[in-house]
């Protein structure tokens, strides 16, 4: 059976999940406390208990947004925070309002463990005012 990884909720190794069968799609993987399954959008197919392989070694998609002071270099500090973290950058974009600017990151992570290493990372900028993992690509 194909499995996808849902790109609604993106979950990553650690997140506790739930699968869902769909017809002509296979079993896709959710985050528990997805807002599309909540939604009850997802009442169509057969829902099962999944549990993450204790061996996965590649990486997940996963979408952060900082809110930071808007001052110059900050972009340059928190990608520098982001690779010493060992996570790649996959899209980045950014909104300004006065004197904040929200950044919105897709990152590359191992797992849940991985992902609270960097957010630690980037707790320390001074300029980071809010973390939030944003459960959608929206």
């Amino acid at each position: 059976m194909a499995v996808q990884f849902a790109t609604c909720c993106r979950p990553i190794p650690g997140d506790p999940i739930i699968g869902v069968i769909k017809s002509g799609q296979g079993l896709i993987v959710h985050t528990h406390d997805c807002p599309t399954l909540r939604k009850g959008h997802s009442n169509s197919g057969q829902w099962l208990d999944v549990v993450w392989d204790k061996n996965i070694t590649r990486t997940f998609a996963v979408n952060l947004k900082l809110l930071v002071a808007n001052q110059r270099g900050v972009l340059a500090k928190v990608a520098a925070a982001i690779a010493e973290a060992e996570s790649n950058i996959q899209n980045v974009s950014f909104a300004s309002e006065d004197q904040y600017t929200a950044l919105k990151f897709t990152l590359e992570v191992n797992n849940r463990q991985h992902l609270a290493s960097i957010m630690r990372s980037l707790r320390i900028i001074p300029e980071v005012i809010r973390i939030i993992r944003v459960q959608n690509a929206g």
